[in-house]
Formats: C-alpha cells, structure tokens, sequence
C-alpha cells in the first residue's frame, strides 16, 4: 500500500533512517504504558512493510536524475516540478547523498529554480539550498562557487512564505562556514538581516535573530560590525513599551542584549534620551505576567548593564 493512499499513514521511507522512523511511528502505541503484546501481522501493515523494504534498494542517483530531468524538462509543469523537488530534498537528507547530488551536476537546476514565477518551486528550492548547506562544509563551497547568495538577498523582499525560506537558506550557507559569510558581509548581507528584523513578518523576523544571534555569538567582530550599521538606534527607534506580551518587543530587546555584549554597544544605548524610560515602562507594565517573562528579563538586564554602571561581560 502506498502512503498516498491513506493520509493517516506515514509516508513510505526511502533510506534506512526513514524506515527507522517509520518503524518508531507504526509501534508508538505499543510502547509503554501499554503490555507488550505479540500477535500476527495484519496483511495491510505486512505488505506496507514489504514496500519500505524494497524502497530500500531502489538506485538513488537514479532516482535524482529522474526529478532532474523533470525541472530541467521546459514542458514540466509547476506542480510536477514541486514534487520533483520534493523528491530530491528526501534523498539529500543523508549527508553522502547531498555530496552525491553535486558530484552527478544536481546543482545545475537550483538557479532556474530560484527564479521560478511559481512560488512553490521557488520555496522548494529555496529548502533544498538550506538542506544541502546545513552543517555540510562540502556543499557551503559548491553552494557559494555557484554565486547565488546576491539572488537570496533579493528573495528576502519576494512574498512572506519564499522570504522565510530565503533567510532559512542564507542561515545554513553562512553559518560555520568564514568564507560564506564573508562573501554574505561583502554583498550587505547585514544590512539585510538588520532589515529583516524590523520587519512585522513575525516568522521571518525570527530567522533573522535567529542568525544574527549565532554569528553575534560566534563572532565578536561581526556584532562589532552590525554596531557600526547603527544597528543599536535602529532597532531602539522601533521600541515600544506593550502591556503584554509582544513578539516584535520581545525580538528588539534580544537584539539589544547580544549588542550591548559590547562596551560601544552600550553607549550606543546610554545616548538613547528615551531607552531608560521605556526599559522601566516595560518592567512596570509586564511584572508578574508569565507570558511576559522573557522580554522582563531582557529588560532588567538592559537597566542593570547600561544604568546601573555594573558592565561585567562586556566584550567578553
């Protein structure tokens, strides 16, 4: 039986870590609590079982040529294409695989599939960029040697859903891998992400935290730099006291946090003639709140490092 057709059934895996899920999924009800109980298969789950097995032996490279001749084919349409990069990003899921698919020329339909008009072949290639380069050192260089990283900026201003995954694909290129990141820096890459964050996208918004916390914290010349973009003000010029919990609020006091990490970073801050009142207003109006709890914190840490004159941490 194909997974197809049942949409409460998990979907047929294709490689050993798949089946492994699978196996995990079709047996959770018989775990603890639950008294192991051994009985006879059913036929439906045997023959499913059958499938995932042969699935097992099917020839990989095979199978991405396959969904490669469907995005390169003109006559294919948008919905075949989407599904053929659905295809694709199951198998590369597996590191070895993901190499594979560059070492058989799999890269030649990433930029056509970026500038895609339809938004589903553009988001899926979108995710296939960010599977490829997510922790793969092999694929972050083959990646940037293909120059795509100036057409993910622009992705950043396409329509909500295709921005999102745009920063997603940046933050998998960029992250622990200098030479990306310096191709990123080179472009206004910072630039981008500063805007991303005053964005009222909540999900893209997040990403772009997401990504300027880890090169803040990973390193210490790259948050130098975003306070020289006037990163501080610009984020202080969109901080507005709220008497509950604000996902944008509580995203700007972060931000303020992982910059005043540095001495110039806070005085940046102390120049600010409003902050301190605001950082009060907040504590006021969010004491005692749970779902408030974080953006407090942030700002009593903000009060204490940039008014209290106590700066332990700073540059550290």
């Amino acid at each position: 039986m194909a997974s197809g057709d049942n949409p409460d059934q998990p979907r047929q895996p294709r490689n050993m870590q798949g089946l492994l899920k699978f196996a995990m999924e079709a047996t959770k009800s018989e775990d603890a609590p639950h008294p192991a109980q051994l009985q006879p298969m059913d036929e439906e789950r045997r023959r499913f079982l059958e499938e995932a097995l042969k699935s097992l032996t099917v020839d990989v490279v095979r199978e991405l040529e396959k969904a490669m001749n469907v995005l390169l084919n003109n006559e294919s349409d948008e919905d075949a294409k989407a599904e053929a990069i659905d295809t694709v990003i199951d198998y590369v899921q597996d590191m070895d695989t993901a190499n594979d698919f560059f070492k058989v020329g799999g890269f030649v339909i990433i930029k056509p599939g970026l500038e895609s008009p339809s938004v589903d072949v553009r988001c899926g290639t979108l995710r296939l960029v960010g599977e490829l380069a997510q922790n793969n050192p092999f694929c972050q260089k083959h990646l940037l040697e293909l120059s795509i990283l100036t057409k993910l900026t622009e992705l950043l201003s396409d329509e909500p859903s295709v921005a999102q995954q745009a920063m997603h694909a940046i933050s998998c290129m960029v992250r622990h891998y200098e030479p990306c990141l310096a191709a990123f820096i080179e472009i206004g890459g910072l630039e981008c992400i500063l805007g991303c964050i005053q964005t009222d996208d909540e999900k893209l918004r997040i990403r772009a935290s997401f990504l300027m916390a880890n090169l803040c914290t990973e390193y210490a010349p790259v948050r130098d730099e975003f306070i020289k973009l006037n990163a501080v003000e610009r984020v202080l010029a969109g901080l507005q006291p709220a008497r509950n919990y604000d996902a944008k609020l509580e995203t700007a006091l972060s931000t303020l946090n992982l910059l005043t990490e540095s001495k110039e970073g806070i005085r940046r801050c102390r120049s600010s003639d409003s902050l301190k009142q605001k950082l009060e207003t907040i504590v006021k109006l969010n004491g005692g709140k749970e779902e408030c709890q974080e953006q407090l914190e942030y700002a009593q840490i903000l009060l204490k490092r940039c008014y209290s004159g106590e700066q332990d941490g700073a540059d550290r």
